[in-house]
C-alpha cells in the first residue's frame, strides 16, 4: 500500500492497514467550523464529528508501531475537546505552538494567532531524532559565561511561515511560487520537520486526511515511505500531480509512464 493515494473515506482505507505497519501518522484533519471548501461541494461540518474522529483514533493506535508517533493540527478553538480525545487511546508528549499568523476576529474573544499541534506517542518507547534540526540563533541572544548557543527545537515554531489565502500564487516559507490549490493548504516544511524528528528514512508516514498531499511531499523530499487518504477526487488529483512532480524532478518517476487511477 506504501507510496499510493487513496480517493476514499479514511475509515474504509484504515481498516485495510495491518496492525503495527505505520511508523508516523501525520495529519491536518478538517476543523469542522462549516468551512465552505472551494472548488467542491464540501462544507467543513458533521454533526458526529467528534464520534467519527474517535473512530479514526481507534484506527489509527491499531495501525501504528509501538515505536510509532501521531502528529494532529488542529484548531485552537477545539483544545478542550481534542486533547481528553486523544488521551484516551495515545500518551501525550506535547503542545507544539505554530505561530501561523492565521488571524480569526471573533467579535467576543481574543484574536488567533496560532495553530496547536498535538504530539502523542503509541508508547514510551518512540522513535525522536532531537537533532534532525536546529533553530536558528534568535538575533536578540545573549549567551553569557561562554556558553554557546544550542539551537535544539522548541515547542514554539515561530519560523514557518503560513501559505496566505487569497491569491492562488503566495509565498510558502519564503519560496515564490507555490499554487494555493487548497483553501486550508499546509506548508511542507511544517510536516517535513515533524517527519526528521520522528521517523527515519525508509520508514511509512501516513495522512488520513491528506488534502493536496503535502505530507507525501514532505516523505519524497525526507526520503521516506508514504500512504495519503483523500476522499475529494479534486484535491486527491492536485496532489498526485504534485507527487508526480517532486518525483519526476528528483528522477524518481518517469513522466511518460502510463497513468495510475486512485486505488
Amino acid at each position: 500500500m506504501k507510496n499510493k493515494i487513496f480517493c476514499n473515506d479514511c475509515l474504509e482505507i484504515l481498516s485495510q492497514i495491518p496492525d503495527n505497519s505505520i511508523d508516523l501518522i501525520f495529519t491536518d484533519p478538517p476543523y469542522n467550523e462549516k468551512y465552505i471548501y472551494r472548488g467542491t461541494n464540501f462544507i467543513d461540518y458533521r454533526d458526529d464529528y467528534y464520534e467519527f474522529l474517535e473512530k479514526v483514533l481507534i484506527e489509527l493506535k491499531r495501525i501504528l508501531k509501538d515505536t510509532g508517533s501521531l502528529y494532529i493540527k488542529h484548531s485552537s478553538r477545539q483544545i478542550n475537546k481534542i486533547i481528553p480525545l486523544l488521551d484516551k487511546y495515545f500518551t501525550f508528549r506535547n503542545l507544539i505552538i505554530w505561530i501561523s499568523n492565521s488571524l480569526a476576529h471573533p467579535k467576543k474573544n481574543y484574536d488567533s494567532f496560532y495553530e496547536p499541534i498535538y504530539f502523542y506517542t503509541k508508547t514510551n518507547n518512540y522513535t525522536f531524532n532531537k537533532r534532525a534540526e536546529y533553530r536558528a540563533k534568535p538575533p536578540n541572544f545573549w549567551s553569557g559565561c561562554g556558553k554557546e548557543f544550542v539551537g535544539l527545537l522548541s515547542n514554539m515554531w515561530y519560523d514557518i511561515k503560513k501559505i496566505q489565502e487569497g491569491c492562488l500564487k503566495k509565498v510558502e516559507g519564503g519560496t515564490i511560487g507555490h499554487e494555493k490549490l487548497h483553501p486550508c493548504s499546509m506548508p511542507i516544511r511544517l510536516a517535513e520537520r515533524a517527519i526528521k524528528v520522528s521517523s527515519n528514512e525508509g520508514d511509512i508516514v501516513l495522512d488520513p486526511f491528506a488534502g493536496i498531499c503535502t505530507t507525501a511531499v514532505a516523505c519524497i523530499k525526507t526520503k521516506r515511505n508514504f500512504i495519503c487518504i483523500e476522499k475529494e477526487k479534486l484535491y486527491a488529483g492536485y496532489g498526485k500531480e504534485r507527487i508526480e512532480n517532486i518525483q519526476y524532478q528528483a528522477g524518481l518517476f518517469d513522466k511518460t509512464d502510463p497513468e495510475e487511477e486512485f486505488s
